[in-house]
């Protein structure tokens, strides 16, 4: 493993930066979309499961379809035959699978905004830390001021975003709590499904092994639900259509994110994406608010502060000078 991650292309960062702030935006309609079908049949967990589960079936039908997919999914099985990849760094789908639980859980009480603004404590922060330790594919990364600054602002945008709220009486701190640990999640899953996609070299197969491991950790906490006697069956009568799509928004998701960290790291990536989950967050807000958490000024400017972090980080990582693609450097 390298000590210092080359910076990638100019080409390939710029891209990889607008497929992660355009990612924000399909992020933020998920949020909407899996608290919707949460709020409707009073169950997050099972609202989770079909997320996730939905986006597992897409993925087995394009394996099915796709020899170039399951060429990918071979490679995974014989990296981790070789131990060229560790057994827990196929676990990332754990990650995304209880970030969907607490999103699911969470939206329908705080709102999309203030769940977005959440994540971006527990990602930023993580985000160095995967970067430093180089459990991403890009190897280590040191801990550069430009990075702790954003990192501070991140956290602090936070601060302010929930500031206006908390002392109202009708926002729980424990939703907020949960979305910063789902936020460390997300992180971590995107660092090591990075690495998993360098061996796989295709995006549908590193997806499709995420997606089977988030679905497996969502079935079992649906298990436990069930041997404590607290898991009761619903009908899914009345979500909406435009509900339904939550489990195909996060296969592109987590497609892009396999592919992009490898060029921007964890935490450039994170705050790409959350630049443009705050921004839609916020018009998502706004156009359909959530009962009782509307969007607020001091929402707003706890949202302009997270933007200035992710500006902060993106301008001082931007390449400066042409560097081998890190697909050619790492091996794992």
């Amino acid at each position: 493993m390298p000590t210092d991650a080359p910076r990638a292309p100019a080409s390939r960062y710029r891209l990889a930066l607008i497929l992660a702030f355009v990612s924000g935006w399909g992020m933020s309609a998920q949020s909407r979309m899996n608290g919707e079908v949460a709020s409707v049949l009073g169950a997050p967990a099972q609202a989770a499961v079909w997320s996730f589960g939905s986006g597992l079936v897409l993925l087995g039908l394009a394996t099915l379809l796709s020899a170039r997919v399951r060429r990918g999914i071979g490679r995974i099985a014989a990296a981790l035959r070789g131990e060229r990849l560790r057994w827990w760094q196929c676990l990332g789908g754990i990650g995304g699978g209880f970030f969907v639980a607490v999103q699911t859980a969470a939206v329908p009480l705080v709102g999309v905004a203030i769940f977005t603004v959440a994540t971006v404590a527990g990602q930023t922060a993580t985000g160095l830390l995967v970067d430093r330790l180089g459990i991403g594919p890009g190897g280590r990364r040191p801990i550069l001021l430009s990075r702790v600054i954003a990192a501070v602002l991140a956290v602090a945008g936070v601060g302010v975003t929930v500031s206006g709220s908390l002392g109202e009486g009708g926002l729980s701190p424990l939703p907020v709590v949960l979305a910063v640990v789902a936020g460390a999640g997300l992180a971590l899953q995107q660092g090591v499904n990075g690495r998993v996609n360098l061996v796989s070299r295709d995006v549908l197969a590193t997806t499709g092994q995420n997606f089977l491991t988030g679905t497996a950790f969502l079935v079992v906490l649906l298990g436990v639900q069930w041997l404590r006697g607290a898991y009761e069956p619903v009908s899914f009568a009345g979500v909406p259509w435009w509900a339904w799509w939550g489990g195909c928004i996060g296969v592109v998701f987590i497609a892009v994110a396999a592919w992009a960290v490898q060029h921007l790291g964890v935490l450039v990536f994170g705050l790409a994406l959350l630049s443009g989950q705050i921004v839609s967050a916020l018009a998502i807000d706004l156009a359909v608010p959530t009962a009782g958490h509307e969007v607020t000024l001091v929402m707003a400017l706890g949202a302009g502060v997270t933007l200035a972090a992710a500006t902060v980080a993106g301008w001082f990582a931007r390449p400066t000078r042409t560097a081998p693609d890190p697909s050619t450097l790492v091996k794992g």
